[in-house]
């Protein structure tokens, strides 16, 4: 293993290497997490950690995309989503809940205009 693989103190997921953390700021690091897909995860751990994720390149310069396209960012957004969720501790009405469910309950909050 080499200096630039050890990460003291990140998460068991960060794919980040020692070298890339070296340029975060003081107390702010920013952990590359696992890929889902259309999209990256990260953490923001500082003061106040916070969860993002960003679109893959091929994505996120994209125009246009067909229905496979969304479909495909569908699914990565929730499973991303979904383990954001899980990592940060979210409350447990959200921890586990089928996609089904997810999707029932969006549904029923959706308006639809005629």
């Amino acid at each position: 293993m080499s200096v630039d693989d050890v990460r003291p103190g990140c998460p068991a997921w960060c794919v980040s290497t020692a070298a890339e953390h070296a340029e975060d700021d003081p107390g702010a690091w920013l952990h590359e997490g696992p890929a889902f897909g259309l999209l990256r995860t990260w953490l923001l751990d500082g003061p106040e950690p916070a969860f993002t994720a960003t679109l893959a390149e091929t994505v996120a310069g994209a125009h246009e995309l067909t229905p496979d396209d969304l479909r495909q960012l569908a699914t990565d957004a929730l499973d991303a989503a979904m383990w954001m969720d899980r990592q940060s501790g979210a409350p447990l009405a959200l921890r586990g809940e089928s996609v089904v469910e997810l999707v029932r309950r969006a549904h029923a909050r959706a308006t639809r205009s005629a």
